[in-house]
């Protein structure tokens, strides 16, 4: 058998089982480092028997619905390669969009963090796009950490990884940040029926559910930014499309004196919650 009809067949497997038939030119292309034109001009090539049991067992997993870039081991993100596994989520290109918003945003900073580093794909980009940035990155999950920091150092980008809950870690060492990105855990239990199969049966759910209706990290984030940011510096999070309401309300909740912004991605879905942090004329305020 030949690339090509192996490629045909894998691919007519997967259109049966109703899944992206995209995935398996990712997975050939991955699995053999070629280049889309290196994919077509060995597509009449035999195939070695080492590598077609190779091939196959990456199918059958892909015909369990397991996401390409866990069998693959990889995600693409900013243009730069990741490590990802069960223990992280799969970077996804919305994500792009606020990590270049969050960039935008930045003027003189010298010091900023990403909260639930994950894969690391946020936190790295930031450092490899503005080296002169020191990133601090917090996770409570100590195997999401070990993940990020081995992409950090696959990519020779310098990160100061911290475990913990939010912002705690920074509060704990004295942290103060110019600014601060975050796409936590935003999903609601109740929410669960309306997501795809393979994001609930192979992604972390860790990662994936916060209480009170997807809105917990957020919440334990905003009630403790008084003890970490720096005057006018910008807060970017990534949230849910149907969350921009009820983030305005907490923030109008505890910061009134802040005005808050919901912005739409490509795709004209509210993607991005942003405001430059003011702080509080009365202590009380960060705690009402």
């Amino acid at each position: 058998m030949n690339y090509k009809q192996w490629r045909q067949h894998a691919e007519q497997q997967m259109r049966d089982k109703g899944y992206d038939v995209n995935a398996i030119q990712w997975f050939l292309m991955d699995t053999m480092q070629w280049s889309r034109t290196s994919l077509i001009l060995n597509e009449m090539t035999m195939i070695p028997e080492t590598t077609r049991t190779q091939l196959d067992e990456g199918l059958t997993e892909l015909l369990t619905g397991m996401p390409v870039q866990y069998v693959v081991g990889q995600a693409e993100f900013y243009g730069r390669p990741f490590k990802v596994n069960s223990d992280v989520l799969i970077p996804r290109p919305e994500t792009e969009e606020v990590v270049q918003y969050f960039l935008n945003q930045l003027k003189d900073a010298t010091c900023v963090a990403d909260i639930g580093v994950g894969s690391g794909a946020i936190a790295v980009t930031l450092k490899a796009e503005r080296p002169e940035l020191h990133v601090f990155a917090t996770d409570i999950s100590s195997q999401a950490l070990t993940v990020a920091q081995e992409n950090a150092q696959r990519l020779q980008q310098d990160i100061t990884f911290l475990q913990g809950n939010a912002l705690q870690p920074l509060i704990d060492q004295g942290i103060r940040l110019d600014g601060l990105i975050s796409n936590p855990p935003y999903i609601g239990e109740h929410e669960r029926d309306l997501m795809d199969v393979s994001v609930i049966q192979y992604e972390p759910h860790v990662a994936l559910f916060a209480e009170q209706e997807g809105y917990q990290v957020y919440a334990a984030i905003l009630r403790d930014l008084p003890y970490v940011m720096q005057e006018g510096a910008p807060v970017v999070f990534e949230i849910g499309f149907q969350q921009g309401v009820q983030l305005t309300r907490m923030m109008q909740q505890l910061y009134p004196h802040i005005t808050t912004n919901v912005i739409n991605d490509i795709n004209g879905h509210a993607r991005i919650f942003h405001f430059k942090w003011r702080t509080p004329s009365s202590p009380t305020l960060a705690h009402n």
